[in-house]
C-alpha cells in the first residue's frame, strides 16, 4: 500500500487526455490518474468523482460555465484545479470564486502543475504566476480598489506579521497602520467579501494576488490506494 494522490481530468481535447498520465504522473510522482473525461457529466458518472483532485479545463466545448462545473465537482468531494491553454481572466477568476484552488496554464512546467495538485489534495490554495496575473487584472466591482499603502499593509499583515511589525515595515505609527487595514476591511465589506478576521484578510489577499503562497482550507486525508 502506498500513499498516492488520485487525479481525474476533464478536457474536451482528446490529445490532452491521451498524454495526461505520462505528462502529469510519472511513476515516482506520488500521483496517479484514475479517470479521463470529456465533460463534467461524464466525470460525475464515472470513477473520477472519487478522485482527490480534478483537473478541469476552464472552457469546454459543451457551452457549460466553468463556475457551474467547479461547483458540481466540489459538491461530490474532489478538489479542483483549473487548466487552459489561454489565460482568460474572467474564466480564471470565475473558477476561483466558485471554489477551484488553483489555475495552471497547460504549457507550465509539469513540476509546477504537480505542486498545484499536491496542494489541492490537502485543500490548500496554490498561487501560480498565471493565476496571480489574472487576479491582479480583475477589474470587477468585487475587487476593491486599494491604495499603495493599503495594499502593502494588507500584504504584510496577511503574511502573519503583527500590527506593530506592519507599522515598523511601513515606517508609520501602529495607529496609522491600523487605519490602513480598517479601510481595507471596509472596502472588502462594501464589495460583499468577508474581511473581518486575519484569516479572512489572508484569504482575500491570496485570492486577489496580493499575497503569494498557499493557505489551508480544511483537512482532507489523501486516500491510500494500492500502488
Amino acid at each position: 500500500m502506498g500513499l498516492l494522490i488520485t487525479v481525474a481530468a476533464v478536457d474536451d481535447d482528446p490529445l490532452v487526455l491521451q498524454g495526461l498520465s505520462a505528462w502529469l504522473a510519472p511513476a515516482d510522482s506520488g500521483i496517479v490518474v484514475i479517470d479521463l473525461a470529456q465533460s463534467v457529466d461524464e466525470l460525475l458518472h464515472g470513477r473520477g468523482r472519487e478522485a482527490d483532485v480534478v483537473l478541469l479545463d476552464v472552457w469546454l466545448g459543451d457551452d457549460s460555465r466553468v463556475g457551474d462545473n467547479v461547483r458540481a465537482i466540489t459538491a461530490v468531494g474532489p478538489a479542483v484545479v483549473t487548466i487552459s491553454t489561454q489565460d482568460i481572466t474572467d474564466l480564471i477568476v470565475e473558477s476561483i470564486e466558485a471554489g477551484a484552488l488553483s489555475y495552471v496554464h497547460k504549457s507550465l512546467d509539469p513540476t509546477e502543475i504537480r505542486a498545484a495538485v499536491r496542494s489541492a489534495a490537502s485543500r490548500h490554495k496554490f498561487m501560480t504566476p498565471a493565476l496571480a496575473f489574472a487576479l491582479r487584472s480583475d477589474q470587477r466591482p468585487t475587487r476593491p480598489s486599494l491604495s499603495l499603502q493599503e495594499t502593502e499593509s494588507l500584504r504584510l499583515y496577511a503574511s502573519g506579521l503583527r500590527m506593530t511589525d506592519v507599522a515598523r515595515r511601513l515606517g508609520v505609527k501602529p495607529s496609522t497602520a491600523k487605519g490602513y487595514l480598517d479601510r481595507v476591511r471596509a472596502k472588502y465589506d462594501d464589495a460583499g467579501r468577508a474581511a473581518r478576521t486575519k484569516l479572512d484578510l489572508r484569504e482575500r489577499a491570496l485570492e486577489d494576488g496580493i499575497l503569494r503562497g498557499t493557505t489551508a482550507l480544511g483537512p482532507r486525508a489523501v486516500r491510500r490506494v494500492s500502488g
